[in-house]
């Protein structure tokens, strides 16, 4: 009954599409990191954390936040 049921529908299908879509994400990003310059990451890598005090002063000196 189950091996009827999988034959009739479509799930090989969507299984093999959402592998392929997988691997093309994977690949895009795999190729982008590969291709990514490094002065670019190094500058992506300074950038603040949205919690940061350098990003927000006015929180830091609430009390109870900040050093």
């Amino acid at each position: 009954m189950l091996q009827e049921l999988a034959r009739e529908s479509a799930a090989p299908g969507w299984a093999i599409a959402s592998m392929l879509f997988f691997l093309g994400v994977w690949l895009v990003l795999a190729v982008r990191v590969v291709r990514a310059r490094p002065d670019a990451l190094a500058a992506q890598a300074r950038l603040p954390l949205a919690d940061d005090e350098a990003a927000s002063p006015a929180l830091a000196a609430e009390p109870g936040h900040g050093a």
